[in-house]
């Protein structure tokens, strides 16, 4: 399938289906969105909906990979390089800090399909461990997973609290010390 061509008119159609939801989302919160807004955002039938999606569902996991495929194409430059923990925290935050609203609403918005925000999270590291060695790959399983989620977890929060604190701190010096507590913890902060 890779190297097809789509059909334009196919393009088209998943390309408004699309855009119809991400402007819903700024109008209401996605959970809430129904197949029948959609289609009427869209001007296409239900029918035509799901011959591109079978659920809403789909569609949103649709938008998650379009996100991480943009990131990984033009704006991760070491996947290859795992250890990299710092850099990838500070462009994967930035990159973020670029998305237009609807995606900082699915990512801050826990309530969304099992949590967007989660699951791209969860994609971006996955990524990673597909692209080059696992630098945690010493430790057991459970101990891996702790730490791995640990890192997702600490990224995700990071960016809601600095989306919900009004983006006070610019985006490099928050990319920064998002960094900072990545790789040391508090340590280096405390005086």
């Amino acid at each position: 399938m890779d190297g097809e061509r789509i059909d334009p008119r196919v393009e088209r159609t998943r390309r408004a289906i699309k855009d119809a939801f991400r402007e819903l989302v700024c109008e209401k919160d996605a959970g809430r969105i129904t197949v029948k807004e959609l289609t009427e955002r869209a001007g296409i039938n239900r029918k035509t909906f799901y011959l591109h999606f079978e659920t809403i569902e789909e569609l949103y996991s649709a938008l998650l990979d379009d996100i991480m495929n943009t990131f990984f194409a033009e704006r991760e430059t070491t996947p290859d390089k795992p250890k990299d923990i710092w850099g990838h925290a500070q462009r994967f935050f930035l990159f973020l800090t670029e998305q237009p609203l609807s995606t900082e609403l699915l990512i801050c918005s826990p309530s969304t399909y099992d949590d967007f925000g989660k699951k791209l999270y969860l994609d971006q590291m996955n990524r990673y461990r597909s692209a080059g060695d696992n630098p945690f790959a010493w430790l057991p399983d459970d101990k891996m997973e702790l730490v791995l989620n640990f890192i997702r977890s600490t990224a995700l929060d990071f960016y809601r609290q600095w989306v919900k604190g009004g983006k006070a701190v610019e985006p490099h010096e928050a990319a920064e010390l998002l960094s900072e507590l990545t790789c040391h913890g508090i340590d280096r902060l405390m005086r």
